[in-house]
């Protein structure tokens, strides 16, 4: 049997309601008595406040715990998506970095730990945050968002590992019968996954859960609200005993879900470990046949331990073409999508000295550029990479001709279509539109392809 793997994760973000200090450290040594490991997703301000009030017993029992980053300042406007909406996929990330840097390494700092994993704060989710991620080595992405999601499991994109929107996310409801209720919910899941080479259960709370019975941030910048910081309300707080009653609850069922046969509470570097997709070199006949396979429909492919994506498929084709090793090179999306304005029929060797265009950066990372000159005219790296494929497929080169294939990105149906998000998060002003953020998380599934656990 295949061994199913728990992430317990906290978004440890409340600076404002002094209690839910309390609250984390109980947390901590509720999961450091059974020897359980958590991953506790840090807001910059939180750490920064656990450091003002001198909370080293904090910090002591964190160290044997994982940390992860929850951006600087969670719900303050403009949130990540509010300012990321304004801003192309480039300018985005150097914008996210510069605002957010700080945060984390004052998480850093004050924890002693690195950040192994990044959550977004609520639904403020936008795909130019991966590329200063990707800079600053978070290798996983780790929350419950289902705005890009691939079939309930883990997935790459943006080149960040993903557990998010898993088919094994689940809590217990700190309510009367949350306890049973939990188990039962378990036990399902426990029988579905454990089939599975790897299977995760994702299982998450917020420190201040346990103490306060609404949020902390609602009230201080629901709807869009700028509270000035001498303003700032707590947020009201649970029974005296509340506390106490569901951690002891939550330690029981975490007591429940090990006593099952080959259960273990991993943290994201752990999960990370366990994924085995291959960059090695891919065979010539082996890309071959995987360019005879796209047609117009270009998507990702798994091709025995390689997981391609979209990019990595480009860059595999290009490199077959102009004679360079075939190993998948990372790239982002293109910042736009261009319409081809080159049709017909083209000579091989005329497509062949197109693809030395040399290719944007983002933060140092290269890009697929919006389009490729061709013949006078452009054409979009989309039609590019399935004319690729053809030349491929039919063993062109040369002086042969090939006609442009108008190719469709599959990989885009795995990223969500709504752009009205004002009603997905409280904080959110109820009327935000996001369309920006839509296409251009559309755009970044050139990046997407399924993980491979075995």
């Amino acid at each position: 049997m295949a061994g199913v793997k728990v992430l317990l994760w906290i978004d440890v973000e409340d600076y404002i309601t002094p209690q839910s200090q309390d609250s984390l450290l109980a947390l901590l040594q509720m999961l450091n008595k059974r020897s359980v490991k958590g991953i506790f997703k840090f807001v910059g301000e939180k750490a920064r406040r656990v450091e003002e009030d001198g909370r080293a017993d904090i910090v002591s029992e964190l160290q044997r715990h994982e940390v992860g980053y929850h951006t600087d300042l969670h719900s303050q406007h403009p949130v990540t998506t509010e300012y990321l909406e304004l801003l192309s996929f480039r300018g985005g990330a150097e914008e996210y970095e510069a605002r957010e840097r700080q945060g984390l390494e004052d998480v850093r700092r004050i924890t002693g730990k690195p950040a192994l994993c990044y959550g977004q704060a609520g639904y403020s989710w936008a795909p130019q945050t991966f590329a200063a991620l990707n800079k600053w080595g978070i290798p996983v992405y780790l929350d419950d968002h289902d705005h890009v999601s691939w079939q309930e499991k883990p997935f790459w994109y943006g080149g960040l590992l993903h557990f998010t929107h898993l088919k094994g996310t689940m809590r217990m409801k700190l309510r009367e019968g949350g306890l049973e209720e939990a188990k039962r919910q378990f036990d399902r899941l426990y029988d579905e996954l454990s089939a599975e080479p790897a299977g995760f259960v994702s299982i998450y709370y917020h420190e201040c859960d346990f103490v306060c019975s609404a949020f902390w941030d609602k009230e201080n910048f629901g709807r869009g609200r700028q509270t000035p910081r001498e303003l700032w309300k707590p947020a009201p707080l649970k029974p005296a005993g509340e506390m106490e009653f569901y951690l002891e609850q939550l330690g029981q069922f975490i007591d429940y879900t090990l006593s099952r046969e080959n259960v273990e509470y991993i943290g994201s570097e752990q999960a990370l470990a366990l994924e085995c997709s291959s960059r090695a070199p891919v065979g010539e006949s082996e890309l071959r046949a995987l360019a005879a396979s796209i047609g117009d429909e270009l998507g990702f492919r798994v091709s025995g331990t390689h997981s391609l994506s979209p990019a990595d498929l480009y860059s595999l084709f290009r490199g077959l073409l102009l004679g360079k090793e075939l190993t998948p090179e990372f790239l982002y999306g293109p910042e736009n999508e261009v319409e081809s304005e080159t049709s017909g029929t083209v000579r091989v060797s005329d497509l062949i000295w197109a693809l030395g265009a040399e290719h944007p950066e983002v933060l140092g990372f290269k890009m697929l550029p919006d389009s490729f000159e061709l013949n006078g005219g452009k054409i979009s790296p989309l039609d590019l990479t399935c004319t690729m494929a053809r030349i491929l497929e039919r063993g062109l080169s040369g002086d042969d001709e090939v006609e442009i294939v108008r190719g469709k990105l599959k990989t885009k149906e795995c990223a969500g279509d709504n752009e009205l998000w004002g009603t997905r998060w409280s904080i959110f002003p109820e009327d935000l539109r996001v369309p920006n953020v839509v296409r251009m998380s559309k755009l970044q599934t050139w990046t997407m392809k399924p993980a491979i656990f075995g």
